[in-house]
């Protein structure tokens, strides 16, 4: 029985740490959707032309842009001035990297799905065995 409470325990870690990795891989994939918007952003804005720049939700500032520069953080409140083909390479580099993540993730999901399945028959079947040993107690 002592074991039974043992796999129940494990089985509910287990689900505990997949949704918490799947909640990472969604914040991987908006944070990669992001990156991937302003990438097309950049790509399109040219030199001389107006454009809008968001400043707040539904709000926008109407600015022209006076050279292909654009600030990118490197740190906490630091920031670099890139043209905007460095800055698009930066990006690229950050999805690639996100990518590997997801990947790492999605394995780590799919070993703890399957160690979940396992685990559930282990527990269907020791519960199964228990409920036998007492019907022939009786």
């Amino acid at each position: 029985m002592e074991e039974l409470r043992q796999k129940a325990m494990a089985l509910e870690i287990y689900n505990q740490q997949l949704q918490m990795i799947q909640s990472e891989i969604s914040s991987i994939r908006a944070l990669k959707s992001e990156i991937m918007k302003s990438i097309k952003t950049i790509e399109s804005v040219k030199v001389d032309e107006e454009t809008l720049i968001p400043v707040g939700p539904g709000v926008f500032l109407k600015a022209k842009i006076v050279d292909d520069k654009a600030l990118i953080g490197v740190k906490s409140d630091i920031y670099v001035e890139k043209s905007f083909s460095e800055v698009v390479e930066d990006l690229k580099k950050s999805v690639e990297d996100l990518d590997k993540a997801e990947k790492e993730g999605m394995k780590k999901t799919e070993e703890l799905a399957n160690a979940i399945t396992t685990l559930r028959k282990e527990l269907q079947a020791g519960i199964q065995k228990a409920q036998q040993a007492q019907e022939n107690k009786q």
